[in-house]
């Protein structure tokens, strides 16, 4: 499953900008969306903006969000903190991926 996440762009230096996730930020590559700027919401996938929203499409998003990890109960991955190595299912050494 695909998943792009909303953000604001803090800072936008050439095609690189600092994109805030409610609190957490990070580099997106900024190329695919030219008329992106400081304060922009963008939606973000695998390191690239791949569009820019309104303010209000962004904390639409961003509200659906919390209230998938509210209803999740805060289970790892989901909502909650990362699970203990070798938990989650694909980890190299939980034994399941012997060939």
């Amino acid at each position: 499953m695909c998943l792009a996440v909303p953000g604001r762009i803090i800072e936008l230096e050439g095609d690189t900008a600092r994109v805030d996730f409610g609190g957490v930020t990070r580099e997106a590559n900024v190329s695919l969306v030219p008329e992106a700027a400081v304060d922009s919401y963008v939606l973000v996938h695998a390191g690239f903006a791949i569009q820019v929203l309104n303010e209000e499409e962004a904390e639409e998003t961003l509200s659906l969000f919390r209230q998938m990890a509210e209803a999740a109960g805060g289970r790892p991955g989901v909502g909650g903190p990362p699970p203990e190595r070798g938990v989650a299912f694909g980890d190299p050494d939980d034994g399941r991926n012997e060939r």
